[in-house]
């Protein structure tokens, strides 16, 4: 019986893990093959490759991200094979059965589907989690014995997967379920955690020093959960080649005093990247959505870690409950004043499932009938709020966590305390809005001095921009559109460059880039030599004078 597993993934890096784990746990009589694309692969296309296989069963993994792809491939799959049995799975479609069942499938299946997808392709009766036309199992969503998954070939180190180890991401997961009952997530829907055991773990990641894996992606919810078992396997972690990088989910206020001294003392920060769930700082939003959090310890264990060179990425959720533009302000504030590696602001989605969903009436939320299902309206946001986030998140992402102007961004906010970073982002996000694609890396920076001109001197705004953006390239800069040294004046600087600093004189006129920036709390001239590396040297205006 000839089985295709398959789905549409956001990016090649990323490899479905659930699609491996029904690999490994195929039953005998089924010739299976697993076909990953992605989201803007041209779906006639790839549903002639997979005629040509010619399967009796297809099983598609769903997500948020790739549904409205999925419904579309479903169709054109069930047009070219009628014939063809198709089996899907996932959190996105185990709470709209009904919906999917339509699109002409055989079965969606709910829950973890090791066993039950094989019993559905058998044909078997009575499966867990199973939801056709013409039956619903009384069992709601199916669990699986970890015990049993750890006696079946490892989906981590397949042979298919040898080829392209080093060119995506190596998702590996510890654990499954969440203990945690937030009201927007859907895994609070299953909140009893169970661990695959200790040494199944080790001998997952001990293959990765003979590997060239360079990113691996913990799929658990948390974790911390179990704080000493977290930290020996980060004792192991730090046995293996300092050239992989693991990224974690943590819940930063719960990791212990034992774990910090570790990763203070002992762990090499490259190692790591810590993704921070916070969400909101305002305590009567986090009771709302039963999150538990102690904020000032959040801040006091995430600024140790980003001390010590840690990345830390925090998340900010806009439309929970009791939370309104001035609330979020706040908490955008407070998070941008720890420095973070990466501060990502996003939406609030209104999951089927969750039981936000269920209180989303009561509080006037608004969302989109179709995924990601953001929410365009509650009782404390207007739509005009929700714009004002989005111009905050645009600013965010191509200011600050590109690292394009994140030096002068967080200089501004030191040397002038009372102005707010949420108001800036909103004003030269709202400037970017208007940038016209594609636009030039220059055009970033003279919308942020546009957004700067509120608060600060043009000459101020001016220089501090452009002390970073010189800095980008080891390649001269086109000029930003502002006041610059002038003509006579670079000369005067060139000329003291050869004659008093000992310069190369054609080195000095082919690769230096001469301007205003800010330096020491001033405005100075910046002189970047950009001969395919970057030096800078700062001099006093007054040098000009003399």
């Amino acid at each position: 019986m000839k089985v295709v597993l398959t789905t549409l993934n956001a990016k090649y890096i990323h490899k479905n893990l659930a699609l491996r784990w029904l690999y490994v746990s195929r039953i005998p009589e089924a010739d299976v093959e697993l076909m990953e694309f992605v989201i803007k692969d041209d779906l006639e296309q790839i549903s002639d490759q997979i005629a040509l296989r010619k399967p009796e069963v297809i099983g598609i993994s769903v997500y948020i991200w790739n549904a409205r792809q999925t419904r579309a491939w479903i169709a054109i799959l069930k047009r070219k094979l009628p014939q063809v049995r198709i089996l899907i799975g996932g959190p996105e479609v185990s709470y709209e059965c009904a919906a999917w069942l339509d699109t002409g499938i055989e079965a969606v299946l709910r829950g973890e589907g090791e066993k039950t997808f094989w019993q559905a392709v058998r044909g078997d009766q009575d499966i867990d989690g199973y939801v056709s036309h013409d039956y619903i199992s009384p069992v709601a969503y199916a669990r699986v014995d970890l015990n049993w998954l750890e006696t079946l070939e490892s989906p981590y180190w397949l042979a298919m997967d040898a080829d392209s180890m080093a060119h995506r991401y190596l998702y590996l997961e510890t654990s499954r379920g969440c203990p945690y009952h937030c009201a927007y997530c859907l895994s609070s829907a299953d909140n009893q955690v169970r661990m695959f055991s200790e040494d199944y773990v080790l001998r997952q990641l001990a293959p990765l020093a003979k590997h060239a894996v360079k990113q691996v992606k913990y799929l658990d919810r948390t974790y911390n959960v179990m704080p000493q078992r977290a930290l020996r396997i980060a004792r192991f972690i730090e046995t293996l080649p300092p050239t992989i990088n693991f990224q974690f989910e943590v819940v930063a206020d719960t990791i212990s005093e034992a774990m910090l001294d570790f990763f203070e003392r002992e762990a090499l920060p490259s190692r790591y990247r810590f993704e921070i769930g916070v969400q909101s700082l305002n305590v009567k939003t986090l009771e709302a959505v039963c999150r538990r959090q102690n904020n000032p310890r959040l801040i006091e264990v995430t600024r140790r870690l980003l001390n010590h060179g840690y990345l830390c990425h925090l998340d900010l959720i806009a439309g929970l409950p009791y939370e309104d533009l001035a609330s979020f302000e706040r908490s955008y504030n407070g998070l941008f004043a720890i420095a973070p590696s990466e501060l990502q602001v996003g939406i609030l989605k209104l999951l089927k499932g969750t039981s936000m969903m269920n209180l989303a009436e009561g509080w006037q939320m608004k969302f989109e009938s179709q995924p990601p299902y953001s929410v365009c309206e509650t009782a404390w946001l207007s739509p005009a709020d929700l714009e004002v986030v989005k111009c905050v998140d645009l600013a965010t992402e191509k200011l600050l966590n590109s690292g394009r102007c994140r030096k002068c961004l967080q200089e501004v906010f030191q040397d002038h305390p009372d102005l707010s970073p949420f108001a800036l982002m909103a004003r030269a996000g709202a400037f970017l809005q208007r940038l016209l694609h594609p636009y030039q890396l220059k055009d970033l920076y003279e919308q942020l001095i546009a957004a700067l001109l509120g608060d600060l001197e043009a000459q101020e705004a001016q220089a501090r921009v452009n002390t970073d953006y010189l800095m980008q390239s080891a390649q001269r800069q086109k000029p930003l559109a502002i006041t610059h040294v002038n003509a006579q004046q670079r000369k005067e600087i060139r000329r003291i460059l050869v004659q008093q600093m000992d310069f190369d004189e054609q080195q000095v006129y082919n690769y230096t880039q001469i301007d205003f920036g800010w330096h020491a709390g001033q405005r100075q001239i910046q002189i970047v030599l950009a001969d395919g590396e970057l030096r800078r040297i700062w001099m006093n205006e007054e040098v000009l004078e003399k």
